[in-house]
């Protein structure tokens, strides 16, 4: 069974959109790693150098121009989506897979269309899920949580970052809400895996780390790792969040976003039970996880993907 899955997985002709970015890559590695061939698709004008230094073939497209994305996916049997389908271009290339005669797609979302918060992304994410569900393609939406894993992530890195250089760090709230970040490698893993998973088919996952971390428990193990012991000054997050919207109003910029400072203080807990069950997801420990991403940032190895 399994020898006859990674025959078809290496026969079948697959093409990665948003293949560039940071969980791009890392399913570009996975492909490799399984010794699967496969295509890419990068925005016009963007940088293929890591492409071409991989051995990755590409194409340039517009994933909003549905004529030109037809004419690249055709002849292919399965398109990853991983470009974020808050940006609205899901239709489109709903659309483009139909014309192309592509049945089997993924696409990634996310589970931030949980929030309470009335954040414009969460319509748009919704939006799109509806329309891949409502179409007749043989899909499989994945919701990752928050996504770590290097020093290229836009998550992890930054707190990393402030704990190794600044001597105290604020924390907006009490710290006490709970945070479930996936490890890249684990979510690049599951992409691949259900490539051929026909069980996968036209279902929904929601994708977390192993277990709820509290954003205290976070910082100490981050802290722990660095040899560090920041100063942890807990201050109001709803004041500090309505003078960050209207410093932002007025266009300035802080580290932080208003928005962020409101979702760090929602519990952001989602079970992996069915992806577990459906097609054996195992995600990696944090403390182990985030040790890697340190290590990789001490290095200083700007070139890591």
């Amino acid at each position: 069974m399994i020898t006859n899955i990674k025959a078809k997985l290496e026969s079948k002709k697959i093409i990665v959109s948003g293949a560039d970015g940071f969980t791009g890559r890392f399913v570009c590695k996975e492909l490799k790693s399984r010794g699967i061939s496969f295509s890419v698709i990068l925005r016009p004008n963007s940088s293929s150098k890591w492409m071409i230094k991989n051995k990755i073939k590409f194409y340039f497209a517009d994933l909003n121009n549905i004529e030109d994305l037809t004419k690249i996916l055709k002849g292919n049997e399965c398109l990853i989506n991983i470009a974020s389908i808050g940006f609205g271009s899901a239709s489109k290339i709903v659309k483009s897979c139909e014309n192309a005669h592509i049945k089997r797609v993924i696409f990634i979302s996310s589970t931030s269309i949980f929030t309470k918060l009335n954040a414009r992304s969460k319509k748009i994410r919704i939006n799109a899920e509806k329309t891949i569900i409502n179409s007749n393609l043989n899909w499989t939406i994945l919701r990752p949580t928050m996504i770590f894993g290097s020093p290229k992530d836009r998550n992890m890195i930054k707190l990393i970052n402030w704990i190794d250089k600044v001597p105290f760090i604020p924390i907006f709230g009490k710290g006490n809400n709970f945070q479930q970040p996936i490890y890249v490698r684990d979510l690049a893993w599951s992409i691949v895996e259900i490539i051929e998973k026909s069980e996968t088919f036209r279902r929904i996952f929601n994708l977390s780390g192993s277990v709820p971390l509290t954003f205290n428990e976070i910082v100490k193990i981050i802290s722990k790792n660095l040899g560090k012991k920041p100063l942890m000054l807990y201050l109001p997050y709803s004041f500090f969040s309505k003078l960050l919207s209207f410093f932002e109003f007025l266009g300035f910029k802080a580290f932080i976003k208003s928005e962020q400072i409101m979702r760090l203080n929602e519990d952001k807990i989602f079970s992996h039970i069915e992806a577990k069950n459906v097609f054996g997801y195992k995600p990696t420990e944090f403390k182990k996880a985030i040790f890697e991403e340190i290590k990789i940032y001490k290095n200083n190895d700007s070139n890591y993907s």
